[in-house]
């Protein structure tokens, strides 16, 4: 996910704290950093464990990052928190606006990428995928109809309702119901929503009467 062109993450080394050696510093730290409570969301704690990559991601991540193993798995690590925000917040939003799951979507979505999703290939199964992204859709269907604004394309999303998103979560913020309790995470999930954009879409190409695999 090509988080990049959205989140402005500073990269920050904390697991470097007990060994000079950047790998054994990022394992002996993982078990310390994994108790580490991130966010808040809705009563319920985001910690650095629950966001950590799985085994076969971190070890794909030592062999792309080398030396700076520690940096990139904390920087992956804030970026699953930051999807993991969005996700709680979508899904309790669908719920306030009574979306129900549109099946027949899921059904096309499952259709179309299962021979391109495996057990092999991702780590949740085709079906988990679809339900996620079926609703991500919906909800943010409903979300850019009440608050309308400036839409942005991002490699996993082709439509992302930047300036809704905006509104919303400063409604749940304001709310109570997002804390973002780490620094760094604070800094870097709030910027997003700061203009400029990167790749703005221009309104009158926008259009969510479907979504983007049909």
């Amino acid at each position: 996910m090509r988080m990049t062109s959205i989140i402005r993450f500073t990269m920050a080394a904390v697991l470097l704290l007990l060994c000079s050696s950047p790998i054994y510093a990022a394992q002996s730290n993982e078990q310390v950093a994994g108790q580490k409570v991130l966010a808040t969301v809705l009563n319920a704690e985001i910690s650095m464990a629950d966001v950590m990559p799985s085994e076969e991601e971190r070890k794909n991540i030592k062999e792309q990052a080398k030396d700076n193993y520690a940096e990139m798995l904390e920087y992956v690590a804030r970026v699953n928190a930051s999807n993991k925000i969005y996700e709680l917040v979508l899904e309790d939003y669908a719920k306030e606006k009574g979306i129900t799951l549109n099946q027949a979507l899921v059904n096309k979505f499952t259709d179309k990428f299962a021979s391109q999703v495996s057990s092999d290939t991702a780590s949740k199964p085709i079906e988990e995928i679809a339900v996620k992204q079926v609703i991500q859709f919906q909800a943010e269907r409903a979300m850019f109809e009440e608050f309308g604004g400036r839409v942005i394309f991002r490699q996993s999303n082709p439509q992302m309702p930047i300036e809704a998103y905006s509104k919303l979560l400063s409604r749940y913020r304001d709310a109570g119901k997002i804390n973002i309790v780490d620094g760094e995470l604070h800094e870097a999930f709030w910027a997003a929503f700061k203009p400029p954009y990167q790749y703005e879409i221009a309104p009158e190409n926008v259009d969510f009467t479907q979504p983007w695999w049909l």
